[in-house]
């Protein structure tokens, strides 16, 4: 192993491997929950404080829910019912009502902007983060808990807020390091707008699901052959849906000019982003009112950041994003650590203080302890044998 020099002090040194081993059948976590350990940890903090931060100099104001609420008033009819079968409930031993465990941060946004923050001019921007907690987790990740990070604005939904809001969302996690983004953009309730009263509606659900353009072109149902093409356009044919919306009623033609607007938007704004357009998918929080859309990255399964336009339960209009960092941080590059700065006891803590306000990390002595023997032993680089002196590299044996 060769030994640093007291020239690399001030470069970043990689993750040092500190190991060590659990008690044997103690330490056991619920399935979907895990301790986060440094160096992660740390590289977590700062990507969290990235995606803050961009949203934040957008004029996106900071919140911080609680944890826990009553549960009608966190599982109400506009939002928090779609979650409803994923929530926790417990006893609050003090008003003896019964409280939830927040399975997502939207549903409180909403209720912080409908009524704390009611007296505000719209629209409004809010930023937020915290852990959310759900009772099983998704099919395609293992966690049960996950941190939320997102925003939302509060008073607009239309095509220039979705646009604002997905391209905030795209930059926030370049900022934080992740690469290799692609954003899918859909419309979750154009297929129940194309079904009409006649229809087998299961049927058709169900192939809509499957995207099987053979089965709904045999269904004989009223829009079945427009539902096939809009499905066969999907990826990045917009020119394709262009001339289809032609063909579609008006609700259904403004829906996909919507979407092929915002498409149009992004585009001009970064043109290496991958866009694909998937209008007939379904699937999202289940309280999208018109467009959704999700951030998908190359190795995470599932989508690291999804969201879309609702109505919150005070009758406004929105539009939000919800980044989990858990699914960011798989595709974020191995964390780096500064070189650890060891400062024996005899040198005392001034010194270590002196460096730390040098923008050093230090590693505080123990008294008696030989100071080449334990800077080794916790991965120290360099060590300050005399408070006078400069770092030196720590010997290896």
């Amino acid at each position: 192993m060769t030994s640093p020099t007291s020239s690399d002090y001030d470069a970043p040194a990689s993750q040092s491997g500190l190991t060590g081993s659990a008690r044997n059948g103690t330490g056991l976590l619920p399935t979907g929950l895990s301790d986060q350990l440094f160096p992660l940890s740390a590289q977590n903090v700062a990507a969290q404080q990235q995606v803050i931060s961009f949203f934040t100099q957008a004029g996106y104001q900071l919140v911080k829910p609680p944890l826990v609420e009553f549960e009608e008033t966190l599982i109400d009819e506009a939002l928090g019912a779609s979650l409803s079968t994923q929530t926790f409930r417990l006893l609050d031993p003090i008003s003896r009502r019964v409280m939830a465990l927040r399975a997502d941060m939207t549903a409180q946004v909403a209720r912080i902007s409908g009524t704390r923050l009611s007296h505000l001019p719209r629209p409004l921007r809010l930023a937020y983060f915290g852990d959310v907690m759900r009772v099983v987790p998704d099919v395609l990740n293992p966690e049960r808990q996950m941190e939320q990070v997102g925003a939302e604005i509060i008073g607009r939904d239309d095509d220039l807020a979705v646009a604002e809001i997905i391209m905030l969302g795209v930059q926030a996690l370049k900022s934080s390091g992740l690469t290799g983004l692609t954003v899918d953009l859909s419309l979750p309730q154009l297929a129940g707008m194309m079904i009409t009263p006649d229809d087998d509606a299961a049927a058709l659900a169900e192939a809509i699901s499957q995207k099987d353009s053979m089965s709904l072109r045999q269904s004989g149902a009223e829009n079945a052959s427009l539902i096939a093409d809009i499905i066969d356009a999907s990826g990045h044919k917009t020119q394709k849906l262009t001339e289809l919306r032609q063909h579609a009623d008006n609700d259904v033609s403004a829906a996909l000019t919507s979407l092929l607007e915002v498409h149009e938007m992004l585009s001009a704004l970064d043109a290496d982003l991958v866009l694909t357009l998937d209008p007939m998918d379904g699937q999202g929080a289940g309280y999208h009112s018109r467009i959704a859309f999700s951030f998908y990255a190359e190795g995470v399964r599932g989508p690291v950041a999804s969201g879309g336009a609702y109505l919150t339960g005070y009758d406004e209009a929105a539009i939000g994003l919800s980044v989990y960092m858990e699914r960011v941080l798989k595709v974020l590059p191995e964390p780096q650590q500064m070189p650890r700065l060891y400062i024996p006891a005899s040198v005392g803590l001034a010194a270590g203080l002196a460096y730390m306000n040098r923008g050093r990390h230090v590693i505080f002595g123990s008294p008696d302890a030989d100071a080449g023997a334990e800077a080794r032993a916790l991965e120290c680089q360099f060590i300050l044998s005399d408070a006078d002196g400069q770092p030196e590299p720590v010997a290896r044996p």
